[in-house]
């Protein structure tokens, strides 16, 4: 799999999130391209949103359920309202994780172990990696940003633990700007997480543009 950059829409306005996806599906054709419905908008329009999203971009949906029970009824609404994977949380029960990796290989498709507050983030990868999981998301939330000033390019030794130690795809979240890919491209990095520095950009296209063009 080429490396990815997934633009996640973490705003509650459908029609902002439509509008800066539709352009940048059209803009790229969505090659190497994933498009988050972020938590926020997936709790403001539920399954509406998926459906919107994949019905008028036909990219590849990540839907961020956040799930941490019952993954066969959430991640089932979500992927059969047009979503192509959906996130499950690492500090989730591992029954509970099982049961997400089969609710998406039943539909063909994709889940991701988000390890967001975990204690022990690379420990816990390696677990949720022989639980079957597709990509494991390190990610340092927006909350923990603002609060203690830092991003995931603070936990770059992490970072390349957890490449050394799973086979999964590994996804990193949590303040990436352009600056930053390279970095984490040579750690090891599959899928670079991007939100406010492109929905938050005067020009969105050129800053997908920037952080595509440092993917290879």
């Amino acid at each position: 799999m080429a490396r990815i950059l997934q633009v996640a829409l973490d705003l509650a306005e459908l029609t902002k999130s439509v509008d800066i996806a539709t352009k940048i599906a059209s803009h790229v054709q969505c090659k190497n391209i994933w498009l988050e419905v972020g938590t926020p908008l997936l709790k403001a329009w539920g399954k509406i949103a998926v459906k919107a999203l994949k019905n008028l971009t036909n990219c590849f949906i990540l839907v961020d359920t956040k799930t941490i029970d019952v993954p066969s009824i959430e991640g089932g609404i979500v992927l059969d309202a047009g979503g192509d994977a959906f996130t499950v949380l690492g500090v989730a029960d591992d029954e509970v994780v099982k049961e997400a990796v089969e609710a998406a290989r039943s539909r063909g498709k994709l889940v991701v172990a988000d390890l967001i507050s975990h204690p022990s983030p690379v420990n816990r990868a390696i677990e949720l990696d022989r639980l079957g999981v597709d990509v494991v998301l390190y990610h340092v939330g927006i909350s923990v940003q603002k609060a203690r000033g830092i991003t995931a390019t603070h936990m770059l030794k992490e970072i390349e633990n957890l490449r050394r130690s799973i086979s999964a795809k590994i996804a990193v979240a949590g303040g990436i700007k352009p600056g930053d890919v390279r970095e984490l491209v040579s750690r090891g990095v599959d899928i670079i997480v991007v939100g406010g520095a492109i929905t938050k950009a005067s020009n969105p296209l050129e800053v997908v543009d920037e952080i595509l063009g440092k993917l290879s």
